[in-house]
C-alpha cells in the first residue's frame, strides 16, 4: 500500500507557506502574551484589599470589641484604625484579623495600605455605649430628709459616686443609697437620703461609665411648709436631659395645698415633686 503525501513546494521548487499560520504565530506569541502581560500589569497596579469591619455587641455598656477583617493577594504595608483622630490599639490574630477595643461613642475609621500604594478606607459608628446621664425621677423633702429616685438603664448607677454641697460648700455624704430592681419594665433604680440644706443642696451622681447629672434642690416658705423646688445644673459625659418641670411657679403651690389637706401634716414639712 502506497501513501502519498502532497508536497509543500509548488512546481517552481520554492516552498509554499499557507497564510493562516502567520497570523496564528502572531496570536499566539505575540498579541496573547501582550494582553496577559498588561492585564496582569494593570491588577498589581490597581488591586486594593478589601477590608471587612464589624461591631459586636457590648455586655456591660463600657466597652465594646471591633473585628477587622483583610482580604488581599498583596502584603499590606499599613494598617491603622482610629476613632474621631485618636489612633487605636490593635490584636493581631490568625491569618489577617484584628481586634480592636472600644471605649466610647464615635465614628470608627479603618485603613489599609498594600504594597503597591493602594488604599482601603471604611467607617463604622459606634452608638452602643453608654453616654447619658442618670436620670432623677422625683424626690421628696420630709422632716428636713431629702429622698431622691435616681435611675440608669444602661451601664447603671455608680454608688460610690453620689455627693451633695451644701449652700456653704461643704461636702456631704448621703444617709443611704438603696438599689430598688423594676422587675416590670427591668429598670433599675436607686433611692438616695440625704439631710436637706433648706439655702440649697446640690446632688451629684455619676453612672460606672462616667456620666454624671447634676440637680441643685432649694424650698421655699408657704405658710408653716417648706416647698421642695428643683433646678437643672449641666450634664457631662452625656447628652442633656430635658429641662425639669419641677421649679414651674405653678407647680409647687399644688403640692403645698396637697400636704395641707392632710391635717396629719399641719405640723410637718413636707413636699412632693416629681422631676421629668
Amino acid at each position: 500500500m502506497e501513501y502519498r503525501r502532497k508536497s509543500s513546494y509548488r512546481s517552481s521548487g520554492k516552498y509554499y507557506q499557507s497564510p493562516s499560520g502567520g497570523l496564528q504565530s502572531l496570536i499566539l506569541f505575540y498579541i496573547l502574551p501582550f494582553v496577559i502581560f498588561n492585564g496582569l500589569l494593570f491588577y498589581c497596579v490597581t488591586s486594593t484589599p478589601k477590608v471587612t469591619l464589624e461591631l459586636h455587641d457590648t455586655n456591660d455598656y463600657l466597652t465594646a470589641e471591633a473585628a477587622m477583617t483583610i482580604d488581599s493577594w498583596f502584603p499590606t504595608k499599613s494598617v491603622s484604625v482610629n476613632m474621631d483622630g485618636e489612633e487605636l490599639e490593635m490584636t493581631k490574630g490568625k491569618r489577617r484579623t484584628y481586634t480592636i477595643p472600644v471605649t466610647r461613642n464615635g465614628v470608627l475609621e479603618a485603613k489599609v495600605v498594600n504594597l503597591n500604594g493602594m488604599t482601603s478606607t471604611v467607617f463604622r459608628h459606634v452608638n452602643i455605649l453608654d453616654d447619658n446621664p442618670p436620670a432623677f425621677e422625683n424626690a421628696t423633702l420630709e422632716d428636713g430628709t431629702l429622698t431622691l429616685r435616681a435611675s440608669d438603664s444602661q451601664s447603671l448607677i455608680n454608688p460610690d459616686s453620689i455627693y451633695a454641697t451644701d449652700s456653704t460648700g461643704q461636702t456631704r455624704s448621703p444617709l443611704s443609697v438603696e438599689r430598688i430592681e423594676n422587675t416590670a419594665d427591668n429598670t433599675i433604680n436607686y433611692e438616695i437620703l440625704f439631710e436637706m440644706d433648706l439655702n440649697g443642696l446640690h446632688v451629684y451622681i455619676q453612672d460606672k461609665a462616667g456620666n454624671e447629672a447634676r440637680r441643685t434642690f432649694l424650698t421655699h416658705k408657704e405658710g408653716n411648709l417648706d416647698v421642695l423646688e428643683v433646678n437643672e445644673e449641666e450634664n457631662t459625659g452625656g447628652d442633656e436631659t430635658a429641662p425639669a418641670e419641677a421649679s414651674d411657679p405653678e407647680a409647687a403651690p399644688v403640692s403645698s395645698e396637697a400636704a395641707s389637706a392632710d391635717p396629719s401634716a399641719e405640723n410637718e414639712s413636707s413636699a412632693n415633686i416629681m422631676i421629668p
